[in-house]
């Protein structure tokens, strides 16, 4: 079924974290499938959707992560902003859609929900969109205050659609949970399909020498936000250290002072002790490949997590994971290549992160289960995607 979808906010975000990555994969992922994707972007300007220009479709390639930004927010140059102007003016007719389905495989914004309506009326299919998770309701502490009032209002929004895939079976029961705790009545059907995983690049080489003793590196990948835990790894790296531990920890991530500022803090202060910590920042893929191919093992210390990509990506490449259980880990961890803890605490973390620097039998079998494991491909999400969207109904929403 030919699709079109919103990729708004990608097109003008040159961050790499999970949904910008997702939507990059998927949209490159159903072109490869036959799927006939036509990407449209609201522009705010002009007021209207319209094809992605140069500069849009260069942020919508995988290849964007090469190169991420420090930054989710949107960004449009002032060329951007005044061709807009103009096609308010000169170009008021729509952009030829070539779609008959719609798919807003982002969190889209309160600006963009509205003109969903207009589309979807010029549209002879269903309407579908994403839903990642709950972690702005579930956690509101350790989200930034803003988003917590926008999330509440985007769950009632996902419920206009014709059908919703969540990307995990715990999305899918957080949605049908938090619909509930609104009061949604008249639902649309949510299917649970997992995420596709990006494979190495290239064949995983031997191991590196200095991935044990002294000179052994661990890895953390992931935004560094309140959610996500760092201050808990940090605190156990430092019992480590001062067990007279050797090795290095690195973080790979935005850093979100809004929500993480006490990790941050913490790991100045790591820093300035002369600690063998590296807040490595938003890396490209090339970097990070690197990064995991170095690495003894990974720690992922999220406390709740809609899919986990950093935990399926590590053992994809052989890298043991230290995680624990919150959401959708407890469907990604199983399967072998995990230690997993009960709780994500700093004790937990150090006891795993203690056992995988000292254990070599421990280690050696970890990394063979964690080579042994198999994820889906971004076109083998994408084939389920597609085949899912032509079965979905359009509803009577009269």
């Amino acid at each position: 079924m030919p699709v079109v979808l919103d990729l708004t906010n990608t097109a003008h975000c040159r961050s790499a974290t999970g949904v910008q990555r997702v939507t990059r994969q998927l949209y490159a992922a159903l072109g490869e499938t036959g799927a006939q994707p036509q990407a449209l972007v609201r522009d705010r300007y002009a007021k209207r959707w319209r094809g992605p220009d140069a500069r849009e479709r260069a942020l919508l390639s995988p290849d964007a992560a090469e190169s991420p930004g420090a930054s989710r927010s949107e960004v449009w140059s002032l060329g951007q902003k005044l061709r807009g102007l103009l096609r308010l003016v000169t170009e008021p007719d729509w952009e030829k859609l070539s779609g008959t389905a719609l798919l807003a495989p982002e969190i889209f914004s309160e600006e963009v929900f509205p003109d969903y309506a207009p589309l979807r009326a010029k549209l002879g299919g269903p309407a579908a969109a994403l839903f990642y998770d709950a972690v702005a309701v579930r956690f509101p502490a350790l989200t930034p205050k803003g988003n917590v009032a926008r999330v509440e209002n985007y769950l009632r929004e996902l419920a206009s659609f014709d059908g919703v895939a969540a990307i995990s079976e715990a999305s899918r029961a957080d949605l049908l949970e938090q619909w509930a705790r609104l009061g949604v009545r008249d639902a649309p059907p949510v299917v649970a399909i997992p995420l596709g995983v990006t494979p190495p690049a290239t064949p995983l080489s031997p191991p590196q020498a200095d991935n044990h003793g002294v000179g052994a590196m661990i890895l953390s990948v992931g935004s560094i936000e309140g959610r996500k835990n760092h201050q808990a790894l940090l605190e156990a790296a430092e019992m480590l250290w001062r067990e007279g531990r050797h090795f290095r920890l690195i973080l790979a991530g935005l850093r979100r002072p809004e929500t993480a500022a006490p990790a941050l803090h913490f790991a100045a202060a790591l820093q300035s002790a002369g600690r063998p910590l590296q807040l490595a920042g938003a890396v490209g893929d090339r970097r990070l490949e690197e990064l995991y191919e170095r690495c003894r093992f990974t720690v992922y210390p999220s406390l709740y997590e809609g899919y986990g990509l950093p935990v399926a990506e590590s053992l994809l490449r052989s890298s043991p994971c230290i995680c624990g259980t919150g959401g959708a880990l407890a469907e990604v961890a199983p399967g072998g290549g995990c230690l997993v803890v009960p709780e994500p605490d700093a004790e937990h973390l150090a006891s795993a992160m203690r056992s995988l620097l000292d254990d070599d039998t421990l280690h050696a079998r970890l990394c063979a289960e964690a080579a042994r494991r198999q994820f889906p491909s971004w076109a083998d999400y994408a084939r389920k995607l597609s085949a899912w969207l032509t079965t979905l109904p359009r509803r009577d929403r009269a």
